[in-house]
């Protein structure tokens, strides 16, 4: 990380863009051939890659081919602890330090779905693209710009999906509120916040540790050697939406800024035993975006001090407010209140949140479509509260009716660039950085970010179709495992 070319010119910081290799293509609007039955392997199994299995046993159409963990305990648990109980036909499973390749290797996976620690997430996304697989990554996907160029290269040139697993892209709140800021609802859209604010004391013992001399775990020992915010994409990724970023608008520069280190070096301390004399990131980051259509997105990362679970989510526009934390609420003029019909009297219009009665008007009449769809069945698999399950059945939805993913790879590129270009800011005395245009040229093809979907002829279709399948590879599975505990 921090290795990569760049220059300053005219008190601005520019990176290097490497030219798009000849007869290569963009990847805007990228879609693969329909996918009837999504044929899934996982790569990570702690918390949320065991998590991620569990709810796709509960998506209708998918088969589970293959479990890999560095520990090959983890991998078998999964088996035995999620597979089977849900009637799943026990999966192949992989382990040790490369166990992915041979994962990746394989004929009969259609997607790797990438839930380890942030170290190995671009070696075994780069293994797979290479092996013709589409890739799903948690987030952050990608720790610096040579990784991102190399993923988004290998997107274009292999004609694969390569997306994020934003989950906070599809959490209820955020879902409506994009419907609502698509139909007009706060007019323009100026300025947003995001943030990751999560103190992690409790976490820090927790994260996986590979040897016995491996004293502080992935996430702490990324905190102690990399400046920048380094866990951007919940914050980002749902304000980018509304923002149509690399969809009529870009990220054009930002600003980067840190306070000095309190925390994170007793934490170091603590686990060494020894004096912590230097620990890059800073206790509180704060990122400011300019955008090319002048709007303002300011990010801040904080996993160190004590404070309130908050990711911010905040959007100003030029009729209308909506804030999610520490309240969540909107705010509309009266202009707004008379073209929405919300009934609210004696609400002091554009000072003060709707009352409770008003904004259930308002939430109801711009329910998500995708919210409407899946969120009965979301709140009973859960996975933060839901979200996670609808961003999964999201994306096997999308590849199942051949179209475009909701996050696609310059999504990728652009929510996990601001760890590397933070860190030259800051390092440069808080320069402005210019931002890459990492579609190199296409950011207007589109104009507005929207989620595809198919007919609901289509629709109906192949929810009957993959209804059909998984209850058939229930009763497969069934046989499978009473096979298998009796031995033959």
């Amino acid at each position: 990380m921090d290795d990569w070319s760049y220059k300053i010119k005219n008190g601005t910081i520019i990176t290097k863009v490497p030219k798009r290799p000849q007869g290569q293509k963009d990847a805007i609007k990228l879609t693969v051939p329909k996918i009837n039955i999504v044929r899934v392997g996982f790569a990570g199994l702690g918390w949320r890659g065991t998590g991620a299995v569990n709810r796709w046993c509960q998506i209708n159409g998918v088969e589970i081919k293959a479990l890999c963990d560095y520990e090959q305990q983890r991998a078998e648990a999964a088996n035995n602890n999620i597979l089977k109980p849900m009637s799943m036909p026990p999966a192949d499973t992989y382990y040790g330090e490369f166990g992915y390749k041979d994962m990746c290797r394989r004929n009969d996976i259609d997607l790797i779905y990438i839930a380890t620690d942030w170290e190995h997430h671009f070696e075994i996304a780069k293994c797979a693209l290479e092996n013709g697989k589409n890739v799903a990554i948690e987030v952050p996907s990608v720790m610096d710009l040579t990784q991102i160029w190399e993923l988004v290269n290998l997107a274009e040139s292999k004609r694969l999906h390569c997306t994020l697993l934003e989950n906070c892209c599809y959490d209820f709140f955020e879902l409506n509120t994009l419907n609502m800021a698509q139909k007009g609802v706060f007019g323009e859209v100026l300025h947003v916040q995001g943030a990751y604010l999560h103190n992690l004391d409790e976490n820090w013992d927790t994260y996986w540790r590979k040897d016995k001399d491996d004293l502080l775990g992935w996430r702490l020992r990324y905190n102690q050697n990399f400046r920048g915010d380094i866990y951007p994409t919940h914050g980002l990724g749902p304000i980018a939406q509304l923002l149509n970023i690399h969809r009529g608008d870009r990220m054009a520069t930002l600003v980067a800024m840190d306070t000095k280190a309190v925390n994170g070096p007793k934490w170091v301390e603590k686990y060494t035993g020894k004096p912590c004399t230097e620990f890059r990131n800073g206790e509180h980051t704060t990122t400011l975006i300019r955008t090319e259509n002048d709007k303002v997105i300011e990010i801040q990362h904080n996993t160190l001090s004590p404070q309130p679970y908050s990711r911010m989510y905040q959007l100003t526009g030029t009729k209308g407010f909506a804030n999610k934390y520490p309240i969540e609420g909107y705010c509309l003029n009266k202009e707004q209140m008379a073209l929405t019909g919300i009934s609210a009297p004696g609400y002091q219009a554009g000072h003060s949140f709707l009352p409770a009665d008003a904004m259930n008007q308002l939430v109801n009449k711009y329910r998500s479509p995708i919210v409407a769809r899946n969120e009965e069945k979301a709140r009973k698999v859960g996975g933060h509260g839901g979200m996670d399950y609808i961003m999964d059945v999201r994306l096997v939805y999308c590849l199942q009716h051949g179209l475009p993913l909701d996050i696609d790879v310059y999504d990728l590129a652009e929510w996990c660039c601001l760890a590397e270009l933070g860190s030259i800011s800051m390092d440069n005395g808080n320069l402005p950085v210019q931002i890459p245009d990492f579609t190199r040229g296409h950011w207007r093809d589109v104009n507005g970010f929207s989620h595809a979907f198919a007919s609901p002829a289509e629709e109906d279709q192949v929810d009957e179709a993959s209804a059909e399948f998984t209850k058939q590879l229930k009763a497969k599975g069934a046989e499978e495992w009473k096979k298998r505990d009796s031995g033959k």
